[in-house]
Order: C-alpha cells, then sequence, then structure tokens
C-alpha cells in the first residue's frame, strides 16, 4: 500500500499521480505512480518544474527527442545579426523566430535569409535549478524505496515540504581518467541517474544532456542498506517509425487484442472509454469503432516497446561509453611526460577492471585514486576556489 509523500493519503486508482523521475518536458521517460497524488503532484509540482524546465528549453528545442506526453514549446531568447552587423533580440519557439526587435526594443520583421543567428541566451536560474535537481534525485530515491525519514539532505519529513537550499555539488573531472571519458563524444545525447551511499552520506549523481553534472547530497544520516543504483534513458528519438513493428502488435481478431493487452498491461475497457470521451466514439459505426480501437491497442503496445527502448542500465551506458575510447592512442599522447603518464596509468588502474575490461562502477565517480568520497573531495576544493567548475562546465556546454 502506497501513500502521497506530501499529505499521507492512500494511493489508488482515483488519486494516484504518474510522476516523471526525470521532468517528461525535458525528455525523462521512467514513470513512477507511487510517490504523490494528483492534488499534490499539481500543487508542488507544476510551478516549480516549470521553471527548471524551461532553463532547457533552447536544448529541447534544438533536439529530436522523444517525450511520453506531448507538451508545448517554451519561449527562450537569442541574439541576431543582420549582414551589416546589427544585432537585435530574437524570440523563439518550436524552432521559430515568433518575436524580433532592435536595440530600441521596437519590432523588426524578421525574414528569413537576412538574420543569423549568433547565439542562445543560457538563463540559469540557480534556486529553481538546485531544486529541480533534488527533486529528481528524491523521485529516484523514493522509487527505488528509500524511506522518506532518511531523505533530510531535501526533503522536510516532519512538515513534507521540499527544502528550499538543497546541497548541489558540481561534477568536476579530477584525474585524467575521468577528462578522457567526459571528452570522448557520446553515441547519443542521455540522462542518468544514480544513487549511492559513502558510509552514511547518501548522494544522488545527476547528468542531464551528457552536459550538467552534479551531486545531490540525500542524507548525511544514511543508516540503510549499501546501494548503488542507476538508470539511464536516451533522449534523442528513433529516426523512423517502425511500420512493421507497429503492424505485427495492431489486433486483427479479438483473440488477438486479449493476448496483446495482457501482455502490454494494457486496461480495454479504460481505451474504450478513453475513445468515447475525446474521440466521438459512440456516434461511428461498428467497423469503424472495431478499427478504431485496434489502431489504439496497437500504438499504446508500440509505445510501450519504443519507451524501454530508450531506457538503459547505468553501468550499461558507462561500459558501452568507455569501449568507444582508444585507451592504447590516449596512452600514447602522455608517453612523453613521464608524470602524466604516471597518473594516468594510475586512475586507469583504478577505476577499471583489468580480467573483464570494463570501469568499476563501484568506484567511478565516487571515489578518487586515494579513495576518498568524489563528491566530498571536490566540494574542498570549491572552499579554496569557487571559481574551479567554471572552465569545465563551459567546455561540456561548448560540446553539447
Amino acid at each position: 500500500m502506497k501513500k502521497c509523500v506530501i499529505c499521507d493519503c492512500i494511493l489508488d486508482e482515483s488519486n494516484k499521480s504518474s510522476e516523471h523521475i526525470i521532468h517528461n518536458a525535458i525528455g525523462g521517460i521512467l514513470e513512477d505512480d507511487g510517490i504523490y497524488c494528483k492534488t499534490c503532484n499539481g500543487k508542488f509540482g507544476s510551478k516549480g518544474d516549470k521553471k527548471f524546465v524551461s532553463i532547457f528549453a533552447q536544448i529541447v528545442d534544438n533536439i529530436h527527442m522523444h517525450r511520453s506526453r506531448n507538451t508545448k514549446g517554451t519561449s527562450y531568447t537569442g541574439i541576431m545579426s543582420d549582414l551589416n552587423g546589427n544585432t537585435y533580440t530574437a524570440t523563439f519557439r518550436d524552432k521559430k523566430v515568433v518575436k524580433m526587435e532592435d536595440s530600441n526594443s521596437k519590432y523588426k520583421k524578421y525574414e528569413e535569409g537576412k538574420y543569423f543567428l549568433l547565439y542562445f541566451h543560457f538563463n540559469l536560474d540557480n534556486t529553481a535549478f538546485k531544486q529541480g535537481l533534488s527533486k529528481i534525485a528524491f523521485n529516484y530515491a523514493v522509487h527505488k524505496g528509500i524511506s522518506l525519514r532518511l531523505l533530510d539532505g531535501v526533503f522536510d519529513y516532519p512538515n513534507r515540504t521540499f527544502k528550499e537550499k538543497p546541497i548541489v555539488i558540481p561534477f568536476v573531472p579530477l584525474s585524467i581518467f575521468d577528462y578522457i571519458m567526459e571528452f570522448c563524444p557520446n553515441n547519443k545525447i542521455h540522462h542518468l541517474v544514480n544513487i549511492f551511499n559513502v558510509k552514511n552520506v547518501l548522494y544522488a549523481y545527476i547528468d542531464l544532456f551528457n552536459t550538467f553534472q552534479y551531486y545531490v547530497i540525500l542524507s548525511t544520516c544514511y543508516n540503510s542498506e549499501d546501494i548503488d543504483d542507476g538508470f539511464t534513458n536516451i533522449v534523442e528519438a528513433n529516426n523512423h517509425l517502425d511500420d512493421e513493428l507497429l503492424d505485427s502488435l495492431t489486433p486483427c481478431d479479438y483473440k488477438d487484442m486479449g493476448i496483446i493487452a495482457y501482455q502490454y498491461g494494457i486496461d480495454i475497457s479504460k481505451e474504450i472509454d478513453n475513445l468515447k470521451r475525446y474521440h466521438d466514439y459512440d456516434n461511428i459505426d461498428r467497423n469503424k469503432q472495431w478499427e478504431q480501437l485496434c489502431k489504439r491497442i496497437g500504438k499504446i503496445a508500440y509505445e510501450k516497446i519504443r519507451k524501454d527502448s530508450y531506457i538503459k542500465h547505468y553501468s550499461s551506458i558507462i561500459q558501452n561509453h568507455y569501449h568507444l575510447i582508444s585507451w592504447c592512442e590516449s596512452l600514447h599522447y602522455f608517453s612523453n611526460n613521464i608524470t602524466l603518464l604516471s597518473k594516468f596509468s594510475q586512475a586507469f588502474d583504478y577505476y577499471t577492471v583489468y580480467d573483464d575490461d570494463c570501469v568499476d562502477i563501484s568506484k567511478y565517480k565516487k571515489y578518487y585514486v586515494n579513495g576518498k568520497a568524489y563528491p566530498a573531495l571536490i566540494t574542498k576544493i570549491l572552499e579554496q576556489n569557487p571559481a574551479f567548475p567554471k572552465s569545465y562546465c563551459s567546455a561540456k556546454f561548448n560540446l553539447l
């Protein structure tokens, strides 16, 4: 029996609300309907979520992205120039210029071919950003069954509210191994969440769009079983619809429909009610009703298969990326510098498993070569030099 984490009401079919662990509007796929009730999800989610996802509007608009729900594009701004070097502030939505103003804030008609983009503005609302990351961390921890009472880093359990100032630590590679892993291009843009504990400190490592990489402290008094669990979902959508697979999942008779509905957990009665409510189902003849229902069942089954293809295990993404890198070439790059070669070899030996030729997931981005917790070590460096992550974060953003 699951309860809403905010109001403590029992969740059932009438009031449960499906929550994306990572926001649907930025391409998150994994969902859980056992975290919030509909009322609390609307009350606590909508305002804060909108601020968070709007930060990534220009990125989302320029990626062919899979979403499990259709959402309207968020507007964002950038700077355009004409052929004479005059600049204009442009507002974009759905990859189109919807408004353009000159330096005096006067309207200027946009004409394709006469203006070109200089750059987009990236408006980082620091408070909304940290709160959005902490909610992702919280959602995933609850999804994995961690007690609310242990999540004191992000959640005020007695008052059932999210903390306004969660502790968020930027990831910065500290070893040569990490640098090589980060700057070798990935095959696909992805999101990633991994929760792990170092003794009594529980962390969530979050990586959005292969670029925005942060640790969130979930708890400083974690006293449960050791955990190291993560998931990844591919953000970029498949390029084409698999018509052959869709056809095979579209029922041709009642027996077929029953098998497909059972296999993919589809409630036929519920889907008929949806067709009646939104698609004028009652006012068409029986043959068309049957055709419409079959298409509906086939599409839902197809979407479930397609969705599963985007979700990957954390370890598999890391290992696949590791095997893309030519480590012999990397070794050769450091061959003329004995100090760097020694540091590279030390880090490589520490973070990989020789016999299996793979990354040691239990250490990677969790512990530094000296065995200290990675986020704790970064925190100490930040205390002495707050600007330490700036150049790395800029490089990752430019790479995106």
